[in-house]
C-alpha cells in the first residue's frame, strides 16, 4: 500500500507539473491577445512596426512588377502580365528614349507616397486602442521617406502624437527597415535601361557573371518590345519592365 500510494503522489506531481508548463507556454502564445483584453499598455512603436512591415513588402512587391510606378501607364500587355515601357521609341531604326531616367528615386518616391496611406491607417489603428483604454491620443500630420540601400529598404515615419492619462507621453518619429535586394535589382535595371537607349539592346550574361544570385529573362516580340524580367533567386524578389529599341518594321530581313 505504501508504494502504491507513493507511485500515485509521483503520478499526481507529474500531471501538474505538466499543467503548469502547458499553462506557461500558453501564456507566452497568447500574451499579445491577453494583453489587448486586459488593457495593459503596449509599446507603440513596437505596434506600428508590426502594422506597417507587411504592407511595406506588399507594396515593394506592387511596385517591382509595374516598373517603380503605382498606377502604371505606357505599357505592354504579354500573357496575362503588364510591363511597363521604362525606354520606349515608336519609329523604327531609333533607339529608344528614356522614360524614368532615376528609377531608384523614383522607386522611392512611389513606395513613401503608398507607406504613408498605410501609416496613417496603422497609427488610426493605435489611436483607437489607447482610446479604448480610456487614453487622449492627440496627433499631427503624419509623413514618411524612404531610403532603399543595399540589402535593405529604411522607412522613416514622422507621425507627431501624444499619449494622456493620468501623465502625458510624446511620440516623435518611428524608424524601421526590412532586409530587401531591390537595390541591387534596381541598379541592374537600369544599366539595361541605359544600353538599350544608347545601343538599342542589352547583354545580359555580363550581370550574371557579376550577380550569382540574379537570374535575367529577356524576351523579344515580334514589334520589337523587349520584355525584362530581373529576380534575385535567393530572396525571390524581382522588377520587370519593357523597352522598344531599334525596332525593325514587320518582314524586314525576310525579302532576299
Amino acid at each position: 500500500m505504501y508504494f502504491k500510494n507513493k507511485r500515485g503522489q509521483v503520478t499526481m506531481y507529474i500531471i501538474i507539473a505538466l499543467v503548469i508548463v502547458g499553462a506557461a507556454v500558453l501564456i507566452l502564445l497568447f500574451r499579445p491577445q491577453l494583453e489587448g483584453i486586459a488593457g495593459v499598455d503596449f509599446d507603440p512603436s513596437s505596434y506600428l512596426k508590426k502594422c506597417i512591415e507587411p504592407e511595406i513588402k506588399k507594396n515593394v512587391k506592387l511596385l517591382s512588377e509595374q516598373g517603380s510606378y503605382s498606377n502604371i501607364e505606357g505599357f505592354v500587355l504579354h500573357n496575362g502580365e503588364k510591363y511597363k515601357y521604362l525606354c520606349y521609341s515608336s519609329e523604327f531604326y531609333k533607339t529608344c528614349v528614356v522614360q524614368q531616367p532615376a528609377l531608384k528615386n523614383n522607386f522611392e518616391k512611389e513606395l513613401s507616397i503608398l507607406i504613408k496611406k498605410n501609416s496613417e491607417v496603422c497609427i488610426n489603428n493605435l489611436k483607437s486602442e489607447y482610446e479604448k483604454r480610456g487614453y487622449t491620443f492627440s496627433i499631427k500630420n503624419t509623413d514618411s521617406s524612404v531610403e532603399i540601400i543595399p540589402e535593405k529598404i529604411i522607412i522613416k515615419l514622422t507621425s507627431p502624437f501624444t499619449i494622456s492619462k493620468d501623465t502625458s507621453q510624446t511620440f516623435e518619429n518611428f524608424n524601421t527597415e526590412i532586409s530587401s535586394q531591390i537595390y541591387e535589382i534596381l541598379f541592374i535595371a537600369q544599366s539595361i535601361i541605359d544600353f538599350e537607349a544608347t545601343y538599342g539592346d542589352s547583354e545580359t550574361s555580363l550581370y550574371i557573371q557579376y550577380y550569382p544570385d540574379i537570374s535575367i529573362e529577356k524576351n523579344a516580340l515580334e514589334d520589337g518590345t523587349t520584355l525584362y524580367k530581373i529576380s534575385n533567386v535567393v530572396s525571390g524578389e524581382q522588377f520587370k519592365f519593357a523597352s522598344r529599341s531599334i525596332a525593325w518594321p514587320p518582314g524586314y530581313g525576310l525579302e532576299q
